[in-house]
């Protein structure tokens, strides 16, 4: 199995985005690929193989983390939240507590449980509570090697529907957004806790989104959002670099969906109701620098996420569109009708789990999404907003306290 990093689930007046640094296929099917390992370009009508499913992993909205060591998923029980570990077949390893679990109040009291996916490097496991605890686990058995919290410890700010950001983790740190006005962006020594740095970063308040890694010609950086900014900090001190103003916030529609970088360009698909829509900006080499390039204010979703595949930004819309963006000029080149739902890349094809339950396959025709086949999750307990996971052929879709897994080859 490869290492794949996390990917994750958030909520603001709705729910969720996506970590676009998990493993989501290759942009498209190489020549010296074996057919036999080309993942299927339809699905039988009953949908593919169900290879395995799980069933007891308790509430929560984040997919899993799929990896060498095993398969990690975050979940929620009785008002704790806890991490379980599963190997490779479903079958049951550990199950670790991670202190109190997000249960919301008011409306987003209706939607309880965790929100991030846990992320794994070198032997541990990194979970972090929807309120705010965030613990590294040994994957082999689940002990915890250390723990911190960051509303107590670092006086970070909770957001009105919890902590949603998956722990971001290199060779040396892991990286957390606590939100703070002092301790806003931390970095903690990845095997021990310690804090290494701490950075205020504009001062600016929390966002949804897990922030991604990036190694530039001179310097590895971390490129996030706040709630008003999407920002460029130096891995090595936390020295902001560069930022860019996000326009036109309105209160509850904070950022869901993470960034992705291609090419030297960061991309950027906003929640509803932001003035300047979706944006591509160009990241100088040296990271001090970030130039809108284009905006488009038609494209926004809630925290459905997006992804770009060569010249093409493909995302939906709650109007239950699949739209395809010329990455040059930010024009919609094509809508077709789609579920609304958490959109992934599956080679040239593209894979998106409905809020209905229905989950689609299209295939990329020249850049055109053409739809396949479809299939409907009835396994699980609560909402389809997890974003599917892909690997080695098999995709894994959790839904609430299940996580099933299929074969698409």
């Amino acid at each position: 199995m490869k290492k794949t990093v996390s990917i994750l689930l958030v909520f603001i007046s709705a729910i969720g985005s996506c970590d676009h640094a998990v493993n989501q296929g290759k942009e498209s099917a190489s020549d010296n690929v074996r057919e036999e390992d080309v993942l299927m370009d339809t699905w039988p009508e009953e949908g593919p193989e169900l290879l395995w499913i799980y069933e007891g992993l308790g509430r929560g909205y984040g997919g899993p983390c799929i990896s060498e060591e095993g398969i990690f998923v975050n979940a929620e029980e009785n008002g704790n939240s806890y991490i379980v570990g599963l190997d490779h077949q479903g079958t049951f390893r550990w199950k670790s507590p991670n202190g109190k679990e997000f249960m919301g109040m008011d409306f987003s009291a209706t939607y309880p449980g965790t929100r991030a996916a846990p992320t794994v490097s070198g032997g541990y496991v990194y979970a972090a509570s929807g309120l705010g605890k965030v613990s590294c686990f040994d994957t082999e058995n689940g002990n915890v090697i250390w723990t911190v919290d960051l509303m107590h410890d670092l006086k970070g700010k909770l957001g009105d529907f919890g902590y949603s950001e998956s722990p971001v983790v290199d060779n040396e740190k892991v990286y957390c957004f606590a939100g703070g006005m002092v301790d806003n962006l931390v970095a903690f020594d990845r095997k021990t806790g310690a804090v290494e740095w701490s950075a205020p970063v504009k001062r600016d308040s929390f966002a949804y989104s897990t922030p991604i890694l990036l190694g530039l010609a001179d310097r590895n950086v971390l490129v996030g959002t706040s709630r008003n900014f999407i920002h460029v900090v130096d891995r090595q001190d936390g020295t902001l670099l560069s930022s860019y103003r996000l326009e036109d916030i309105k209160y509850g529609y904070e950022h869901c969906n993470s960034l992705i970088h291609r090419d030297g360009y960061i991309y950027f698909v906003p929640t509803e109701e932001h003035g300047q829509g979706s944006i591509k900006l160009r990241l100088s080499e040296d990271g001090t620098a970030l130039t809108e390039v284009w905006r488009n204010p038609n494209v926004v979703n809630v925290f459905e996420g997006f992804v770009v595949i060569n010249n093409w930004l493909y995302t939906t819309m709650e109007n239950k569109k699949l739209l395809a963006l010329d990455t040059e000029t930010g024009r919609i080149r094509y809508s077709v009708r789609a579920v609304s739902g958490s959109i992934v890349q599956a080679e040239d094809k593209l894979i998106i789990y409905g809020h209905n339950g229905v989950v689609q396959l299209f295939k990329l025709v020249q850049g055109k999404p053409e739809l396949r086949s479809e299939m409907r999750i009835k396994q699980g307990t609560g909402q389809h907003f997890s974003f599917p996971v892909i690997t080695d052929g098999v995709m894994y879709i959790r839904r609430g306290n299940a996580l099933m897994a299929y074969r698409l080859r």
